[in-house]
C-alpha cells in the first residue's frame, strides 16, 4: 500500500480540535504567479491553433491562487506523519476554465525538501486557525470542486486541500521558517503557483 493509500485510510476522522498543534500562517506575497510560456517565445510550425500560446487573450484563462489559512495536525494513529489542510482561493480574470493538478512543495531548511505531493481526500469537520470557522473537508475538497467547476471570468472558487507528510512533525516546520507553495494547471496545461507561505510557531 502506498503512502498515499495508508495516509488516506488514517485520516478518515481528523481531530475537531486540531489537538492544539495548529500553526499561525505569515503570507509572506501570496498572490500567484505564472510560469513563462515558453512556447510563445519559440512556436514551432508544426504546433497547432489549438496551442495555448496561439490562441487569442480572450480565449484564455488567467489563474492566481492565494493561501488563506493552514491547519498542521498530526495524522490519527500514525503521529509520525504530518497532515496539512490549506484554505486556498483561486480566481480569473481570463476565459472561463477549471484548476488542477494540485500538488504542494515544502521547503525546511537544514532538513529536506518535499515536492510534487498530491493531495488527499479526507472526511471530518475541523476548525481552523485564526478564524475559528468550522469547515468540513469532505464537502470543501478543491481538488474536486475545482475538477467539476469551472471558474469564470472575474469569478473566484476557494476550498481545502489536504496533504500528508510523511516523517515530519509539526516543530520540524514551525521552528524552522519553513515555507510552502501549491502548484496547478489549468485545462490548457499552463501552470501557476501561489506565492510562498512562511510557516511560524503559535504564540
Amino acid at each position: 500500500m502506498s503512502i498515499r493509500e495508508n495516509s488516506m485510510q488514517l485520516i478518515k476522522n481528523p481531530s475537531r480540535t486540531l489537538l492544539g498543534l495548529a500553526l499561525l500562517l505569515s503570507l509572506a506575497g501570496c498572490q500567484s504567479s505564472r510560469a513563462p510560456d515558453t512556447n510563445s517565445a519559440n512556436p514551432s510550425p508544426a504546433q497547432s491553433n489549438s496551442d495555448p500560446a496561439k490562441q487569442p487573450a480572450a480565449d484564455k484563462p488567467s489563474l492566481s491562487g492565494t493561501i488563506d489559512n493552514l491547519s498542521i495536525y498530526p495524522v490519527p494513529n500514525n503521529r509520525e506523519n504530518l497532515a496539512i489542510s490549506v484554505v486556498v482561493s483561486v480566481s480569473n480574470s481570463g476565459a472561463p476554465d477549471n484548476a488542477n493538478d494540485w500538488t504542494l512543495a515544502v521547503n525546511t531548511p537544514g532538513r529536506r525538501d518535499l515536492r510534487g505531493m498530491q493531495p488527499v481526500h479526507v472526511n471530518g469537520v475541523v476548525s481552523m486557525p485564526g478564524t475559528g470557522q468550522r469547515v468540513d473537508l469532505d464537502k470543501e475538497d478543491l481538488a474536486i470542486k475545482s475538477k467539476d467547476t469551472a471558474i469564470a471570468k472575474d469569478a473566484t472558487l476557494k476550498g481545502i486541500l489536504t496533504f500528508v507528510l510523511p516523517k515530519l512533525s509539526a516543530a520540524d516546520l514551525s521552528n524552522n521558517n519553513s515555507t510552502l507553495v501549491i502548484h496547478f494547471k489549468d485545462g490548457q496545461g499552463n501552470s501557476y503557483q501561489t506565492g510562498k507561505a512562511l510557516i511560524g510557531a503559535q504564540r
